[in-house]
């Protein structure tokens, strides 16, 4: 069987499994028929995310997906993140190990700011949020509107549109605890506890006001805990080379060349450590190629799972003024706090341009030869560069991420004469702040060090040089601090105007106006640790924008069976002019049997205030994430790669070769808006109110994308050879990455859902589900007229670690007993195989598929107690050997965790 051949037959595979749910669902749909025990539960008609008329789900001309909150706890899911990671139209959702901004949901795959989140239909940012702000505690259920450019929340929601529903109300007081524990030791585990506290009853009181809050820990796992996802073999058949056949970069003890760029005194190769023929310093380094010692810690092998804390507290309280008018008030306030560890503590990265090179002259009684540190040939008093870890002294470099985000929203809504009415007035504050907490120093006093003596390079330091660490510690110290705010006013009303064929003709109008402003600073003790951060600048930047919307939507049911939808939104941006999106939808159902709908709409999306305005300097923001080889200065290896370079005559080997590379990813002020085009079109067929299968087929095509590109792909590509800005001299000043409006972007695919209830038996009942989608295609297009990059099942030139699968889906299986007291729930998730980063490379790899089953039970038979306890990863899957983000697995698709177990308990007083 040839390759082509076995990457179809695995594929099929998963597909058969997937379908074989669906017609086991449908094998009892005659049986089910004429059973009495149907439920039309979920069939009442209720305003769902994307219109403002109230419709069954199902009889819905847009694709939502709604469960309940209940529904997700019943399948084990803790968090919001546990929620958002089983989503098949969730593109990429899954924990970032080494940044502190959170996560954020991906729908489509298109980028996590095209993905609208709102909270009872409000918006908490300007961009993409860490949904995890919201408390678990106060959900009721979350609405997905799988269709883009909505004209109600707005025309930048192009991915789509998750609206997390709090509680309307809640009578009475419980508290719940829960946690995780992985089976295995060494971390990981989590920790949990919320509460919910309210009174009044709006039916015979008129009023109702409850709090909640919600409080989670999560401790890290290190990779020392899991060491067979990182084994020089394991890293070996993903592609990577064996750490012998690497050239060593910074390390303890330091990799020294010429300070004069030469790397040979006349026969001699300069470019070497004193330590290498003693076998360097275990366990921090390794002989490496060219007589060097290479570093066997990085970010990505020093913690798999980041440390940290959620805190979010929720109240609301309504009260009805009189049969048609009530108000409502609700406040959110969340703090999330994460520590991630970054890359281990450099002396100063080698690449910073403007910045003083960390070198050690002959005066030092750590000079090689001198006394203390073993010679090297060649080395007579020349001054030397130093590439050089503090690992052994400092640790990594460990940041402390603290976020809050609070929101106060007033509703008033009722019904005046013919018409339903709603206003809101809302606030929402974003705030973030980084410290250093541990490893990092000034970068200056670091310089200083070494010069006078103080500091050994080639080994631990003593006390003395542990005091001096010590005394120019900048722990503790901001690194980043930002704020942005959001004001807003949303007025909507709703109306009969007529009566047509099938029913009254629907008009609703509506508008909102918010203004948003946000301010961004870098002090200037960052700027003193340059050397690590690679931050030349200090930043103060504010930013602010005005933005007011109008919008109408027309319902027109023309016939019995068909009802079309017609709909405008007009939004003015105070920065760049006005935008007109309209959208077109309709639902056909000529019975109960099936359903025919559609849309298809336009968006534009405005660049955040980060995007255009924060950063936007001419020269270099920060380093590369990864090590490249200057691709004109350190030719010879493979292209992009960090090994088997040479450095050319008179160019510094530790500043061209294996280095991180002075980069601009900032703001650009010339970066444009961008826009869209979506069509849907499905099918709902509900031939028994026990099942329902939806077909739904998506086509999104992105236009003037902003982005960036992958560093990657700038290393790799020869055609990028002009962003790379050099000197007269050819020496790189800065990699210009920064945000620009790119070719675009066209996905099609189709959404499969399947549900079905088989009836209920003397043993209880037994329902079925499966959530997929499957890609056609997924194509990027860098600049406007340019090719089209296909990048299914494959890495693409845009987003670096975006995973695009061409086949995704989760499913599940639900016993409950003829009482209701127990329930138990299969879950099981899938993702196809992937090319992984050098697939078209001499050591090409595919990333296997990968799929894990959660199974949990519900006893719920005591009057006030309800428990849930499972396992995740129920047979204790490893994730896929990967290459792509250097860590040896495939991150995005698999937690390192392992089989954990999962409880849950709840008391109701």
């Amino acid at each position: 069987m040839n390759k082509s051949s076995k990457m179809l037959f695995h594929a099929q595979r998963p597909i058969a499994s997937a379908v074989a749910l669906a017609l086991l669902a449908m094998a009892g749909a005659a049986q089910a028929q004429s059973s009495s025990d149907q439920s039309d539960a979920g069939m009442s008609k209720v305003e769902v995310t994307g219109t403002s008329f109230k419709r069954a789900v199902a009889d819905q001309a847009l694709p939502v997906t709604v469960v309940k909150a209940e529904e997700w706890i019943a399948q084990g899911m803790l968090t919001i993140d546990d929620i958002l990671m089983s989503m098949s139209t969730a593109s990429v959702y899954q924990p970032n190990t080494t940044a502190g901004n959170g996560n954020s949901a991906n729908m489509r795959g298109i980028g996590s700011s095209r993905t609208l989140v709102l909270i009872d239909g409000k918006r908490v940012n300007d961009s993409s949020i860490n949904p995890n702000v919201i408390p678990v505690s106060a959900l009721d259920r979350t609405e997905v509107l799988r269709d883009g450019a909505s004209s109600i929340y707005g025309s930048d929601a192009i991915g789509g549109v998750m609206n997390f529903v709090t509680k309307k109300s809640y009578t009475g007081a419980s508290v719940t605890l829960k946690g995780t524990s992985p089976v295995k030791n060494g971390g990981g585990q989590s920790k949990g506890a919320s509460f919910i506290v309210g009174k009044g009853d709006l039916a015979k009181d008129g009023w109702n006001v409850y709090l909640t809050a919600d409080f989670n820990h999560q401790n890290e796992l290190p990779q020392s805990a899991r060491p067979e996802l990182t084994t020089d073999a394991r890293r070996q058949a993903a592609g990577f080379a064996p750490f012998r056949a690497t050239r060593g970069t910074n390390s303890v003890p330091a990799n020294v060349t010429l300070a004069n760029g030469s790397t040979r005194v006349g026969n001699l190769t300069i470019t070497g450590n004193p330590y290498y023929s003693s076998g360097c310093l275990p366990p921090y380094t390794t002989p490496g190629t060219n007589n060097t010692c290479y570093s066997l810690f990085n970010a990505n092998n020093l913690t798999l799972t980041k440390e940290g804390q959620q805190a979010s507290v929720f109240s609301k309280g309504t009260l009805a003024i009189n049969p048609d008018h009530r108000i409502s008030a609700s406040l959110l306030y969340s703090s999330i706090y994460n520590r991630p560890v970054k890359n281990p503590t450099y002396g100063i990265a080698a690449s910073i341009p403007n910045f003083p090179a960390l070198t050690i002259g002959p005066t030092s009684p750590y000079y090689p030869g001198k006394g203390i540190v073993p010679a090297m040939p060649g080395i007579t008093n020349q001054t030397l560069t130093l590439a050089w870890s503090l690992i052994g002294d400092l640790g990594p470099t460990v940041l402390n991420y603290d976020t809050e985000t609070a929101r106060a929203n007033i509703d008033l809504d009722g019904r005046v004469g013919a018409w339903d009415y709603r206003a809101s007035l809302w606030s929402a504050l974003y705030r973030s702040h980084v410290t250093f907490r541990s490893g990092f120093v000034n970068s200056y006093g670091l310089l200083a060090g070494v010069a006078n003596g103080k500091l050994n390079p080639f080994g631990l330091q003593n006390e003395e040089g542990r005091a001096y660490l010590d005394s120019i510690s900048t722990n503790g110290q901001t690194a980043d601090s930002g704020l942005n705010r959001l004001h807003g006013l949303d007025l909507s009303g709703s109306r009969e105007l007529m009566d047509m064929a099938g029913g009254p003709m629907m008009l609703a109008l509506g508008a909102n106006a918010y203004h948003d402003s946000a301010y961004h600073s870098i002090p200037d003790t960052v700027v003193q640790s340059g050397g690590q951060t690679g931050t030349t600048a200090a930043v103060n930047e504010r930013a602010s924008r005005n933005v007011v919307a109008a919008y109408a939507e027309l319902e027109l049911p023309l016939t019995k069976a068909l009802n079309v939808n017609v709909a405008v939104r007009t939004d003015h941006y105070s920065d760049f002019g006005s935008t007109t999106n309209p959208k077109l939808s309709f639902r056909y159902k000529a019975n109960d049997v099936v359903m025919l709908r559609g849309a298809v709409g336009t968006g534009f999306r405005a660049p955040t205030l980060s995007e255009r305005y924060f950063g936007a300097v001419n020269g270099p923001t920060g380093l590369t994430s990864d090590s490249y080889n200057d691709p004109v200065l350190c030719p010879g290896g493979a292209p992009g790669a960090s090994t088997g370079g040479t450095a050319l005559p008179g160019y510094n080997t530790t500043r061209v070769c294996a280095a991180r590379q002075p980069i601009n990813t900032g703001a650009n002020p010339e970066v444009g808006p961008e826009r869209s085009t979506t069509i849907n079109f499905g099918a709902v067929f509900t031939p028994t109110r026990s099942l329902l299968v939806s077909l739904d087929y998506f086509n999104v095509k992105l236009r003037d994308a902003i982005g960036q590109l992958a560093q990657n792909a700038i290393f790799t590509n020869p055609a990028y050879a002009n962003l790379f800005i050099r000197d007269a001299n050819k020496n790189l000043l800065w990699v210009d990455d920064r945000r620009n409006n790119l070719g675009g972007v066209r996905t099609d695919g189709i959404d499969v859902t399947a549900t079905y209830t088989f009836p209920r038996t003397s043993y209880g009942r037994v329902g079925v589900q499966l959530d997929g989608t499957y890609l056609h295609r997924f194509d990027t297009q860098v600049e406007n007229g340019g090719e089209w990059i296909s990048s299914i099942n494959k890495f693409g030139p845009l987003d670096a670690n975006a995973m695009n699968f061409r086949w995704k889906y989760g499913a599940s299986i639900k016993w409950t007993s003829p009482k209701n007291a127990w329930s138990t729930t299969l879950n099981e998730q899938y993702k196809q195989s992937f090319e992984d980063r050098n697939a078209d490379s001499q050591f090409y790899h595919r990333i296997d598929s990968y799929r894990v089953y959660n199974w949990s039970v519900t006893y719920s038979g005591y009057p006030k107690l309800k428990v849930t306890a499972g396992i995740n990863n129920l047979f204790d899957r490893d994730p896929p050997v990967a290459n792509y983000r250097n860590e040896g697995y495939a991150s995005g698709m698999a937690s390192p965790v392992g089989r954990t177990v999962v409880a849950r308990a709840t008391y109701t007083f």
